[in-house]
Parts: structure tokens; sequence; C-alpha cells
């Protein structure tokens, strides 16, 4: 007999042997797939010697809803196929409102005190600790990497794995055995990539989400990189218990708020003052980063807390960023003000430039002045 459940995201259907899970939305089904990925990140899955993570037992946790005890197959967009461990007996209608459960809180998000969070549970039978996330997807991954308190290279932390585990990859045209056969023996599959890239950003939104670096007794510690006798960064959590008081919000930037920004600094990085007619080559700067502050964009501040800067050098400050002291002066700093600092700039690149070319400070300008009448 058929045992069949339905809610608003989906209709799951149990036939004694397996599980067949049909959501209603594309999106809701990227999002149960990528959750059964980071859960299974937890217990099913270790970086062996390479930073490669291969299968293999990990820790005896989940996130409540994706158990390891059931397998999922994707074979369209929607739909999904579970296979449940053989010495495993499923009480359907319990595990369905689990699911539900789950799936609504990272999906669609709960509501505290007016404030949106993305909420998941992680343990086992014995105990689950409960999590309010401002975001999800890439922070959700990291603390599953990070959640057995061991330190994690930054290849790790990037989830270097085949292909044929991320949650992404499925089927197009073909469903069902077929799909599945097709998927697993097709050898680009085996090809081994990153899952997410920029480690130092993920380990930003860790911060974010209530891990910090400050004080006596951080919870998240980074240590290694250049100039410390190792290649890589490493990174560790300390306590697996979030600390809510820490976090810090990041707001949504509207789409509108980036292109009356665009307009208002003509399209031109204030760092480098290069004009770009491409938006894509630019982005919206927080002036002082938000792993700092909380930015708190509004209508009224976002053009005074925000500032243009071309991707290049949105990246340069980013990784000046990770290296600079956390009692860096933000508000009297050159990369989160540039215009306040605008001639000061233009001596040091003159005064760089004539050191590279053994030319004199004045011979410099003098070859300025001429490029100048030359372009007009």
């Amino acid at each position: 007999m058929v045992q069949q459940y339905e809610c608003k995201y989906f209709t799951l259907k149990f036939d004694g042997i397996g599980l067949n899970i049909v959501f209603e939305k594309k999106t809701c089904a990227n999002t149960f797939a990528r959750m059964y990925f980071y859960s299974g990140l937890l217990n099913s899955f270790k970086p062996n010697a390479d930073a490669v993570w291969i299968p293999q037992k990990r820790l005896d946790v989940e996130i409540k809803g994706w158990s390891k005890n059931v397998s999922w197959n994707r074979t369209s967009d929607t739909i999904f196929e579970g296979n449940i461990a053989d010495d495993v007996k499923l009480e359907f209608q319990d595990f369905s409102k689990v699911l539900e459960s789950a799936i609504g809180n990272v999906f669609d998000g709960v509501s505290i005190d007016g404030d949106k969070y993305y909420a998941f549970a992680i343990g086992n039978n014995l105990k689950w600790q409960e999590y309010l996330f401002k975001t999800r997807s890439r922070s959700i991954c990291a603390l599953c990497v990070l959640y057995d308190l061991k330190s994690h290279t930054r290849n790790e932390l990037e989830v270097r794995i085949s292909e044929q585990y991320k949650p992404k990859i499925r089927p197009s045209k073909v469903t069902g055995e077929e799909a599945i056969s097709k998927f697993y023996s097709d050898k680009s599959n085996k090809t081994v990539s990153r899952f997410y890239g920029d480690p130092s950003k993920t380990v930003d939104e860790m911060r974010n989400e209530g891990w910090t670096r400050e004080g006596d007794n951080p919870s998240l510690i980074v240590k290694g990189g250049r100039g410390q006798g190792s290649t890589q960064q490493t990174y560790k959590l300390t306590s697996t218990k979030q600390n809510l008081s820490l976090q810090v919000a990041r707001t949504t930037i509207l789409q509108r708020w980036k292109t009356e920004l665009f307009i208002m600094d003509d399209y031109t990085c204030k760092l480098c003052h290069t004009r770009h007619d491409n938006p894509r080559l630019l982005a919206p700067d927080h002036r002082v980063p938000v792993v700092i502050q909380a930015d708190m964009l509004t209508e009224e501040n976002y053009k005074d807390k925000l500032m243009t800067l071309c991707v290049s050098c949105n990246q340069r400050k980013r990784e000046f960023t990770k290296k600079v002291t956390l009692d860096y002066d933000w508000n009297s700093s050159p990369w989160a003000y540039p215009e306040k600092f605008q001639l000061e700039k233009i001596e040091e690149d003159i005064s760089r430039y004539s050191q590279a070319n053994q030319k004199s400070f004045d011979d410099v300008i003098q070859d300025v002045k001429r490029i100048h009448e030359n372009k007009n």
C-alpha cells in the first residue's frame, strides 16, 4: 500500500521500499538538494590527504530533516527518489512532518521579532542544536565543514569534490532509472572541482552569523597563510554554539540602489578612477566592510554608506580587509573614503612612478601634461 503526504512544498510517497518526492517549485527543490548535500558533509564525506572530499564516515550528526538513513537521487528538476537504509524502519508520517518543517524553515524562513531568519538544527535523535542564520547556502555549508572543531585548510573549506556528488548536478532530458544510470556512468562526473570559492569570504559570513575572531576566547580561529610559514590559511571553530548577540546583519542591496549609485558616481571607480560603461564591471562597495559593522542600509543613507568600485578594486579591498587588524580605523581610511585622500594618492602614484622609471618628480609631471595635451 502506497502512503502519501501532501503539503505546500511537496508531495511525498512511500511504497514500503523507497520514497518519491515531487516539489511544487524548482527553487524549493534546489534548496532541498543543497541541504541534503550539506548534511552529507557532516556524516558521509571527509577530506582526504589531497583536500578532496570523498565518501567516508565522519560524524554521527545530520541536519534535521535530511537523515543519513535516506539517500536521495535527483531524477528531474523537481523530483527526487529516496532509498532507505536496510536496517531502518521508516515512520512515514513522522518523517514527512519533520521534513515539511525543515524545508519550510530554510526555504521561507521564520520571523522573530520582525526579523527574518533561516532556521535549521544539527544533531541526532539524542540532541539537536538549533541555529538561526541571516543567510543560507555558503554559511551553512561552512558550519557543516567546521562542525568537527578541527582545523580545515582553504581547499577543504572550498569543498573540492567530485562533480557527481554536487547538489546541482541533475539529468535534464531523462528520468527514473535511466537518468540515475546515465548520471553515475557519465565520466565527466568524476571531475573534481570546488563547490564554493573565496574561503575568507565564507569565514567572514561565519563571523556575521555569530562566531567571533575577537577577544581572549574567540570561537573562530584563522591561522597560517602568507608570511607565517604556511602555504594555506586554516580555519577552526572552538564551539558549535552560535552567539546570536554577535550576529551582523547584511542588508540586501536593491538593484535600483545599484543603478542610482553608479549614475551618481558616473560609472567610475572611486579608487582607480576607471570608467566602465558596462555595469557588470562595477560593484556597490560598503565603505566600512560589513564584517566590521552592520550596514543598516536605508533609502536615506545607502548613497553615503556605499560607493562605486570596479570589480578589480573591490577584490583588492577585500584582500586588504582580510589582512588588516581588527582595530583598524576605517573612518580615516583611504580604502573607505578615497575622495578625502585623492591628492595624497596622486602624490604617492607619482612618487612610485618616478622611482620606478628613475625620473624626477618634475619630469613625471611634464610627462603627464604632454599625455593630457595629446588627448585633448
